[in-house]
């Protein structure tokens, strides 16, 4: 790996084209190292004193010889993660674009390929290029905090046709997805009311050891065929994003928390408790083995908040526990 003092800057460009679950993605497979012959996002390098936007639609045109407008462009969030480019220091700003059909494509030499892959059908990313294309994702979801209001009309892989009047929010780390997780969204009344939304960076061995989209892709098929859905937003982001910090500014009035009565006897502990206490209607409560002093404590005091606390019936998965399959002891 390179050692340098500094970082050098980089631009990747995510392109989508179609909605649904015909939407296609504009990918380049590596002619060079590190990861020749895997597929990745279009980008390239910064050059001197260039603005980002400008570099990312130089290396557009130059890689795949598509033409886009700046004024189109979705800005993503700017990458600096340790280790994200094997090459050494790398700081990357992403942006997002979005086209109702694929234009036909060229690659920038005979040793490179562009083309456009269904998001159905695309396995990996390299680099972090999976994290940048789940964040992309995110934008189209408009009940979402980050959603982009110039993309309210486009219906994006993953977002479901009709959102629930009331969602039920499934948030966590999920590290890893287990039988206990997936019983919490059947048990609930209307799982295809449940969205799960993996968060504050999820699924710990990051994209450096395994591309978050193909992780997202998994969970989105582990929970499918309860009907629920899987937000992507937030899968591989670099900073931590608790459920605290989005949940109150979900674009809905009435919704509902699901989650394990372990964290809801920790839940008067949350950072801006209170806010995302007031911010829900009700909350679902799976049991976990607690003390019964703790649930009575967290009821009391979600109650005072004025939170409806419906707790669901017992089942087989109550001790199984993501830490301890981490730990390889369950």
């Amino acid at each position: 790996m390179t050692n340098r003092s500094k970082p050098t800057v980089s631009v990747e460009v995510v392109v989508l084209a179609r909605s649904g679950l015909g939407m296609k993605l504009l990918v380049a497979r590596r002619a060079y190292l590190p990861y020749a012959g895997e597929l990745a996002l279009p980008g390239g390098f910064v050059e001197p004193f260039e603005l980002p936007l400008h570099a990312a639609l130089r290396e557009l045109e130059r890689e795949t010889g598509l033409t886009l407008s700046g004024v189109d462009a979705v800005p993503l969030s700017l990458r600096a993660r340790k280790g994200r480019d094997p090459r050494g220091w790398t700081m990357s700003q992403p942006y997002l674009f979005w086209v109702d059909a694929e234009p036909t494509v060229r690659g920038s030499d005979p040793a490179s390929e562009t083309f456009w892959v269904p998001l159905a059908q695309l396995p990996s990313l390299v680099f972090d290029h999976g994290a940048i294309l789940c964040e992309a994702l995110g934008r189209f979801w408009q009940i979402m905090p980050e959603g982009v209001p110039a993309l309210r009309n486009v219906r994006a892989f993953g977002v479901p046709e009709y959102l629930p009047a009331q969602p039920i929010f499934y948030g966590g780390t999920f590290n890893p997805w287990h039988k206990g997780h997936h019983n919490c969204v059947a048990m609930c009344p209307m799982p295809a009311d449940v969205l799960v939304v993996p968060d504050t960076n999820p699924f710990k061995s990051g994209p450096a050891e395994r591309c978050y989209w193909s992780l997202y892709r998994d969970l989105y098929r582990r929970v499918h065929d309860l009907g629920a859905h899987v937000y992507p937003g937030f899968c591989g982001r670099e900073q931590a994003n608790p459920t605290a910090r989005w949940l109150p500014y979900v674009n809905r009035d009435d919704k509902a928390l699901l989650m394990g009565e372990d964290t809801m006897a920790d839940m008067p502990n949350w950072m801006d408790a209170v806010k995302v206490v007031q911010a829900v209607s009700k909350i679902i409560a799976v049991p976990r083995r607690v003390p019964a002093d703790q649930i009575r404590n967290a009821c009391r005091w979600l109650e005072d908040n004025g939170c409806d606390i419906v707790r669901l019936g017992d089942h087989p998965y109550r001790d199984v526990s993501s830490t301890q399959i981490r730990g390889g002891r369950g």
